[in-house]
């Protein structure tokens, strides 16, 4: 009898389980590195920078948002002082996004909605890995944003701790 008792309750858990995993991913996560290789040379760079700033936004209605900076950006003086060339250098050193994603198992689909740059068309199956505060993201092969090339993408994110809310 305990061990029928212990049965159910271990398949009554697995969803508990399944639904805890999907959980993980909801939330604001921090880049921390990324890195990516060229296809034909097995090359790896990182095309945005030693240090690049991003945030990505996973919610758990099934909505991705996501920005990436390089490290090296232009430092306008103002809005009302910035030139051409910086606003295109701006541009061409972001990139930014909203889509819709769907997670089955260690695999993340996204189907774009929003782009900073209006291609939608590009590489949107990715696989994931979460250990613990830290989500790796590797992309399946795309052209580069900065050069054209065929290149893998893969992206280390840290979970952002929630805000401490002030009391009123």
């Amino acid at each position: 009898m305990k061990t029928a008792i212990l049965g159910i309750v271990l398949l009554l858990s697995i969803p508990f389980a399944a639904q805890a995993a999907e959980s993980d991913l909801y939330g604001t996560w921090k880049l921390v590195s990324l890195n990516s290789k060229v296809i034909d040379t097995g090359a790896v760079d990182q095309p945005r920078g030693k240090l690049p700033k991003g945030y990505l936004i996973f919610s758990p209605d099934g909505h991705v948002m996501g920005v990436t900076l390089s490290e090296k950006r232009p430092k306008p003086e103002s809005v009302d002082k910035m030139t051409d060339q910086q606003r295109m250098e701006l541009f061409n050193t972001m990139n930014a996004y909203a889509a819709t994603y769907k997670r089955e198992g260690n695999k993340l689909t996204y189907r774009f909605e929003a782009t900073h740059n209006e291609v939608t068309d590009r590489a949107a199956t990715r696989e994931i890995k979460i250990e613990g505060n830290k989500l790796t993201i590797v992309g399946e092969p795309a052209r580069g944003m900065t050069d054209g090339k065929m290149r893998q993408t893969t992206t280390v994110w840290e979970k952002v701790a929630a805000p401490v809310t002030a009391k009123r």
